[in-house]
């Protein structure tokens, strides 16, 4: 009897270490998506970039705004002049792989667009610093507007939403502000000159 138990003992004391030892091995899942909240991926500053690169930036940011539209990727990035395997680099939070692993473009990005606007002063712009894809949106809907008002169409401006500023820096929309700012745009070498000219990150 005591022989017995001796054994029962070692059986429980046995089981326990394996219990113990398991324990060790275990090791929970981890998903793939909290592996990715845990990366954290950040894309160079604009003033890091060499003068080709800031261009290939700009052109993806072209890139961008066109998927967004609905274009495909051929189209994007024939119009853009880069391809979205240059471009994801420049922007890795703007772009998501779907259930098909196929890349795609998010519909909102965090990047801070440097851009020209024209002033009432011939010759002159005005950088606004637009924080993600929205506000470079508005941004770019007002500038064609003021073209268009420098054409004698109003009707976009018009359209614009009231008080909107940006970077601190507020879009006119009154008719006689307006129409200096496309007056003076018109004096001066460059009218509306591509807003992205200065595109850059933060």
């Amino acid at each position: 009897m005591p022989q017995k138990r001796k054994r029962q003992a070692g059986t429980s004391s046995k089981k326990t270490r394996t219990a113990a030892k398991n324990t060790k091995r275990f090791k929970p899942k981890i998903s793939h998506r909290d592996i990715l909240r845990k990366i954290v991926r950040r894309a160079p500053h604009w003033t890091q970039l060499t003068s080709v690169q800031q261009e290939r930036r700009r052109d993806g940011f072209e890139l961008l705004r066109l998927r967004r539209q609905g274009l495909t990727w051929k189209d994007a990035e024939q119009q853009s002049g880069v391809s979205r395997r240059i471009a994801e680099p420049f922007f890795p939070r703007a772009f998501f792989r779907d259930e098909r692993r196929q890349l795609q473009v998010r519909q909102y990005d965090p990047y801070t667009r440097h851009l020209n606007i024209a002033t009432n002063k011939p010759g002159e712009f005005e950088v606004v610093h637009a924080r993600g894809n929205r506000q470079a949106s508005l941004v770019g809907t007002w500038n064609n507007a003021v073209k268009a008002a420098g054409g004698g169409d109003f009707s976009l401006i018009d359209a614009f939403p009231r008080n909107v500023s940006i970077g601190g820096i507020r879009l006119p929309t009154s008719h006689k502000a307006v129409s200096r700012i496309a007056a003076a745009a018109a004096e001066g070498k460059n009218p509306f000159e591509d807003i992205y000219a200065l595109a850059g990150t933060r």
